[in-house]
């Protein structure tokens, strides 16, 4: 399982920038201000997919990114 601070809710997750300018095409307008157009935040946005890729997929246990020894 990933490793969490207490008490912390968010993560940063690494992409390339490539990949974040394709991810914040699905962001969608929320208002626009005085100082501009203001979008769903990152968070909303990777929600949404999430939601969408478990529709077809059965849920599992979750696995760590980091190595782990076996006993």
């Amino acid at each position: 399982m990933a490793r969490r601070k207490a008490g912390s809710s968010h993560t940063t997750i690494s992409i390339t920038w490539e990949d974040k300018e394709l991810f914040r095409r699905f962001a969608k307008l929320v208002k626009k201000t005085r100082n501009g157009e203001m979008y769903e935040s990152d968070s909303a946005v990777f929600h949404k997919i999430l939601e969408e890729y478990m529709k077809d997929r059965q849920g599992t246990d979750a696995h760590s990114t980091y190595p782990t020894k076996d006993d």
